[in-house]
């Protein structure tokens, strides 16, 4: 049988949809205290998900002929084109409610704050509090990965498969598991942010990469059906998120959906309905970072303008899912794609690296077709 290689996996792109709006409605369900208990889901360890997602698609699309410095720099402009942009406007945006008294979930916006938002190391246990647009604090500690990066797929290529995952299960049994005093929240690891959230991400993006070792070793079983087992695992994590605060067993689906869906994908050429999967899976990072400013501006104020009650809170969080799509989708092909490829420009490299599809995904997705390119 011939082995085909994706250039994009639209369902893991779609799950990463899925995913961002599961953190909004996690920040949603605040806005009441009456919202019922059904709502009270740890939808937060989706951001877990991201972690380990762009393990594995970042790890995938790297060539691995990929050495030297020049790489490394190219590989660190191309991420930070990615990423930076769309936080830098939420910051500013920020900056501009805190001076003129509006506050988020979090009051903290000193000149330090915004010095830490600014060179996103607020994750990285400079500060002892989230400041500005708190859900960036997982993509400073996502930059701490993107530093690290090099040294993870070198340790990838030197161990065997069954090595890697050992080294991943010790630093999951170690970060989350022992009794550190680096970690604030009572969950520990699953509930780090400012508080070294980096380490937090550092198991789940290396287990990305041990995903994308175990899917070079999945030829004989990318078959289309194997798509629809790894939907159902998928779906499997949404419900044992609703109602199990259990994060290792999540994890543990989380990873199992992926690397399931990414080996049944294979077997299309096209997966059904990719255009609006991948339409879909590009608001995703918009929608993370830009849930919060809607949220104080938009859907906060209309709550309790309209003096809504928590029994309409499934409606509300439907029409706010919506509304927030589609301005996430604005953003990204008016603010996100335009600034990418002006940054990517920037790359060492010769003038093909300045060239991305069109439809390339979001986040912590790109393309092989742009790696190579790259």
């Amino acid at each position: 049988m011939e082995v085909r290689e994706p250039k994009r996996f639209v369902l893991l792109d779609f799950y990463r949809f899925i995913a961002a709006l599961g953190v909004f409605i996690f920040h949603l369900k605040n806005i009441d205290k009456g919202i019922s208990p059904v709502w009270n889901g740890s939808y937060g360890l989706f951001v877990d998900m991201f972690f380990i997602l762009s393990g594995f698609v970042i790890s995938y699309s790297y060539p691995a002929t990929s050495t030297g410095l020049r790489t490394y720099v190219r590989f660190l402009v191309r991420r930070i084109a990615r990423i930076y942009p769309l936080h830098l406007l939420t910051l500013l945006i920020f900056a501009v409610l805190a001076l003129v008294g509006i506050s988020g979930p979090t009051s903290h916006a000193s000149w330090l704050d915004f010095l830490h938002n600014l060179l996103l190391v607020q994750a990285w246990g400079v500060t002892d509090h989230l400041s500005f647009n708190s859900p960036a604090w997982s993509i400073s500690a996502e930059l701490f990965c993107y530093v690290l990066f090099p040294l993870f797929m070198l340790l990838a290529g030197r161990v065997s498969p069954l090595m890697l995952a050992i080294i991943v299960a010790l630093c999951y049994g170690i970060l989350a598991h022992a009794h550190l005093p680096i970690w604030q929240e009572r969950s520990q690891m699953y509930g780090a942010t400012f508080d070294f959230g980096m380490l937090r991400a550092l198991p789940s993006f290396l287990n990305g990469i041990l995903l994308t070792v175990l899917f070079r070793l999945s030829s004989d079983y990318r078959r289309k059906p194997v798509a629809f087992a790894g939907i159902a695992l998928f779906a499997g994590s949404v419900l044992i998120l609703n109602l199990y605060a259990k994060p290792d067993l999540a994890i543990i689906v989380f990873s199992l959906a992926i690397l399931v869906t990414a080996t049944g994908e294979s077997a299309f050429a096209r997966f059904p309905g990719s255009d609006w999967l991948g339409r879909l899976g590009n608001t995703s990072y918009a929608i993370y970072m830009v849930h919060e400013v809607l949220l104080i501006l938009l859907f906060k104020p209309a709550w309790h303008y309209f003096g809504l009650q928590p029994s309409m809170f499934p409606v509300f969080a439907l029409v706010c899912c919506i509304i927030l799509t589609v301005v996430a989708d604005v953003t990204y092909h008016y603010v996100e794609n335009p600034a990418r490829k002006l940054i990517n420009r920037l790359a060492p490299g010769d003038a093909r690296s300045a060239r991305i599809p069109k439809a390339e995904p979001l986040d912590l997705s790109e393309t092989r077709q742009a790696a190579n390119a790259s």
